[in-house]
């Protein structure tokens, strides 16, 4: 079968079967490895071809600074601490230095905000251009992906800022609604999102957090993984006010936009509900409970949002 017609899901299964991946490894938005006399090391690699992943309104820089914020994305949400940056380029020959120097830039400046040393890489000319971003760094234990019973999912309610501008660009309204201030800001920040960086107070409370993911790939992609051993009940939406009322102007869904989004880096976790007060008091909400079944559920029925899958057709 062609890989198209498997999908994500099929294939990601097939190569850790192949690989033998075991838990905490195995369907996990990291890598780990016990380094004896160092401690419990995370590993991230992310990339993608930038014919898939500039926009229009996207620089080279800014498709250097998001990718190195997508990697730093996992490693942070899973409470560690990233060290260390290598990046691998494969570019097109008719590129010119200003590009290449741009996309450098672009990784080099994200490292520096999210702390990590970066130590060099590989480069390499081919018919398309792609950029890896691997990431180095310290945990303090495994973190999966699966909830238990019990458990309260919480975030940011920051959602929907890369839905609208995704949603917009993809209808090729983008343009029409490009001095809307609120469009303007999620413009900026899928172009450069901001890294959401754990404090070390709360990564003191790591025990509270039975499972966690980011939603680089949209909320409704991480519930669907979320709930492929629990059921989830989604109670509220976590979508920024001012996108809220920009999508009902626009005559825009704001579930759709919500749930479907993708690029947004923010911190998805299921925490013990003796700990939902702590997690509430330092700006997080809380937006669905986790039960016993499977699948994920909005409003009495069962949510068919998946956000951003390859080898499948696009959700916009």
């Amino acid at each position: 079968m062609m890989l198209k017609e498997l999908g994500e899901d099929k294939l990601i299964s097939i190569m850790q079967s192949l690989i033998g991946l075991k838990y905490p490894n195995v369907d996990n938005d990291v890598s780990y490895v016990e380094l004896p006399n160092v401690g419990l090391l995370a590993l991230k690699i992310d990339g993608g071809s930038l014919s898939r992943t500039k926009t229009d309104f996207m620089t080279y820089y800014d498709v250097g600074w998001r990718m190195t914020i997508g990697a730093a994305s996992d490693i942070f949400v899973k409470f560690a601490k990233p060290i260390a940056l290598v990046s691998s380029l494969t570019l097109r020959g008719n590129h010119s230095e200003f590009e290449l120097r741009e996309l450098v830039k672009g990784i080099k400046d994200a490292a520096k905000t999210i702390g990590a040393a970066y130590i060099g890489g590989d480069l390499n000319e081919g018919d398309d251009d792609v950029l890896d971003v691997a990431l180095l760094g310290i945990a303090n234990k495994p973190i999966g992906r699966v909830p238990q019973l019990g458990d309260v999912l919480v975030t940011i309610p920051e959602f929907g800022f890369t839905g609208l501008i995704f949603k917009l660009w993809y209808s090729g309204l983008l343009g029409s609604y490009i001095n809307d201030p609120v469009v303007a800001k999620g413009i900026e920040l899928t172009r450069r999102p901001k890294p959401w960086i754990p404090s070390d107070e709360l990564v003191n409370r790591i025990n509270c957090i039975n499972a966690s993911m980011d939603s680089s790939d949209g909320l409704g992609r991480v519930l669907y993984e979320m709930g492929k051993g629990v059921k989830i009940k989604v109670y509220s939406l976590p979508i920024n006010n001012d996108v809220e009322l920009t999508c009902r102007k626009y005559g825009l869904s704001p579930e759709e936009v919500t749930f479907n989004g993708g690029e947004e880096y923010l911190p998805v976790l299921a925490v013990k509900p003796e700990c939902l007060n702590y997690f509430k008091a330092i700006g997080f909400v809380d937006f669905a409970n986790v039960e016993e079944g499977n699948g994920v559920y909005f409003n009495s029925r069962e949510l068919q949002y998946k956000g951003w899958v390859y080898f499948s057709k696009p959700t916009y």
